[in-house]
């Protein structure tokens, strides 16, 4: 079970063939380590003949790059995605969800859908987690030691950085603005200033992350290491609606 997309970019549900994406309830959930973080995947991305990363599926859903979906097909995910779910919120008892920040609804939505699975007193919060700016991003890498192994890829970074920096210091980091390979020196998120209050709320707790996609990992370490930091749980797991890139 997967999707198809046509050559006017609209994508559909199939249970046909596994393309682009596995819906299937044998195949998934997946899971992954982010270090110490453990990532599931609800639906597993596949390559494509092409080389794509299976990206059409969310796309859609955000409405980008000219792909759409229609409500009749996102319902038709809904059998598969409420099994997977089901069976592995059955093992687990989050207190908090938090969302990672995103300008669309998908992350939300999916959060919502997780949340009614879990105990009423479960606690869903969408705005604790900002983007930082290119200025804040730039003063981050400018801290970061030089060791031998990565100078050269941290000052490249640095100076690819500070060019955007310069034009508008104050614009929203976006990680599609680093390749793939040096997110890893990139901490893109910081606490929501007027949320500060809530992390007391949160504390001691058992914390679930939501994002929409699992790529590199970035944002969620980004986001696991500063509860970690703040002393906020040492109970903390993500959840994905798109897991990492792998083979049927």
């Amino acid at each position: 079970m997967g999707i198809t997309v046509d050559q006017n970019k609209i994508v559909k549900f199939t249970s046909q063939t596994e393309q682009l994406v596995n819906t299937s309830i044998d195949a998934n959930p997946n899971q992954y380590k982010l270090n110490d973080l453990m990532v599931y995947g609800i639906f597993k991305r596949l390559y494509s003949r092409q080389g794509g990363d299976g990206n059409p599926l969310i796309y859609a859903l955000k409405g980008q790059r000219g792909y759409s979906i229609s409500l009749q097909e996102c319902g038709k995910f809904n059998p598969n995605l409420s099994v997977i779910l089901d069976r592995l919120l059955a093992q687990k008892n989050y207190e908090v969800i938090l969302t990672m920040p995103s300008s669309h609804k998908v992350v939300e939505r999916f959060a919502t859908k997780i949340n009614r699975r879990i105990s009423a007193n479960c606690l869903l919060i969408t705005d604790i987690f900002t983007k930082k700016t290119f200025y804040e991003v730039y003063e981050d890498l400018q801290r970061l030691p030089l060791t031998p192994k990565h100078k050269k890829d941290i000052i490249a970074l640095r100076r690819s950085i500070e060019r955007d920096t310069q034009r508008d210091p104050n614009k929203i980091f976006s990680m599609k603005e680093v390749n793939t390979k040096d997110r890893a020196f990139i901490r893109p998120l910081k606490i929501n200033p007027e949320r500060i209050e809530i992390l007391q709320k949160i504390q001691g707790k058992s914390i679930l992350l939501v994002d929409d996609l699992l790529a590199s990992g970035t944002t969620l370490t980004s986001a696991h290491n500063l509860l970690k930091d703040l002393e906020i749980s040492e109970e903390i797991e993500a959840i994905c609606l798109l897991g990492k890139l792998g083979n049927k």
